[in-house]
């Protein structure tokens, strides 16, 4: 293990345990490591809203937009400014768009699982998430030809079941929760996880989230949205952190958005401490150089 890396004391929460890890640092030491995660909602996010949705073509319309049209110039943007990304994908999507999964795919970005139909499974029984998550595997399995290794919750709906399921099948990582700035260990009854955490504060639906199923309102202008993530950004790049928003295509992939992001990737890009890598990437960085507690079970392997 890196003697740079070490662990504090384990700490419980209900039903699962949680151990940061002190001092990290990316393979060049650097103290802000960002990874981008676009969650391609689609259609699923209308249907898993609102059920009678289905006929709603207005709301599915809007849902499409993101994977239609913002999808390609999101990838044009990741591809001028050499930047990798995690787009987290529920299966259904990538059913309906084969096409927009392979591009992803072909522009080698990370394809991750993000349920079947959007299922918040904070509302479901452990059967009932094995469904999805059997089902949201085997969709994006079968375009790109590999199971994926890491997970994040859709409306960060997360059960000590759901951790447990996730070493089941094989996952690697959760991006769903938010205890501490860096990549931490969650342990489960069936394994560890390593958990790349989220921060409501880097979630672009806080700012402009909006739909004709959802409700919400455009409360904020993309300058609003450019301020905070800039002054965070600049934080972790001080104090430390896993920097990695959470973007829907349907949102930031309107123009005036993405004109923003080109902006704040290009400013972060400015600074050459920083590692940008792929959730899958940290994952295995800190899969690498830390270990899991030492009472961790071992995974029992994958279910499919």
């Amino acid at each position: 293990m890196s003697s740079a890396i070490s662990h504090r004391e384990t700490k419980t929460l209900p039903s699962i345990e949680t151990t940061p890890i002190n001092n990290f640092r990316g393979p060049n030491g650097e103290l802000c490591v960002v990874s981008i995660g676009w969650h391609v909602d689609g259609e699923a996010g209308v249907i898993a809203t609102d059920a009678k949705a289905t006929h709603h073509v207005a709301a599915l319309s809007e849902g499409a937009y993101g994977v239609s049209t913002a999808i390609p110039r999101i990838l044009e943007m990741h591809r001028a400014l050499e930047i990798p990304s995690s787009f987290f994908i529920p299966g259904y999507v990538a059913d309906l768009h084969p096409d927009a999964v392979e591009a992803v795919v072909n522009a080698e970005h990370e394809v991750a699982h993000h349920g079947y139909m959007h299922e918040n499974c904070f509302y479901l029984s452990e059967s009932e998430q094995q469904d999805v998550f059997q089902k949201g595997i085997q969709s994006l399995q079968h375009i790109t030809g590999k199971a994926p290794v890491g997970w994040s919750a859709p409306g960060w709906g997360v059960t000590p079941e759901t951790l447990k399921l996730l070493c089941e099948f094989g996952m690697i990582y959760d991006a769903s929760l938010m205890e501490y700035d860096n990549p931490y260990w969650v342990t489960t009854e069936s394994g560890p996880l390593v958990e790349l955490p989220i921060s409501m504060i880097l979630d672009d639906w806080e700012i402009f989230g909006a739909s004709p199923v959802a409700g919400g309102g455009i409360n904020a202008t993309a300058e609003t949205a450019f301020q905070i993530w800039k002054e965070e950004f600049d934080g972790m790049r001080r104090f430390g952190g896993f920097f990695s928003p959470t973007f829907h295509p349907n949102l930031m992939g309107r123009p005036g958005r993405l004109n923003m992001l080109y902006r704040l990737f290009e400013y972060m890009r400015s600074f050459d401490d920083v590692w940008w890598a792929t959730c899958e990437d940290v994952a295995r960085y800190v899969q690498a150089t830390t270990s899991p507690p030492a009472h961790a079970n071992t995974a029992t392997g994958t279910r499919l």
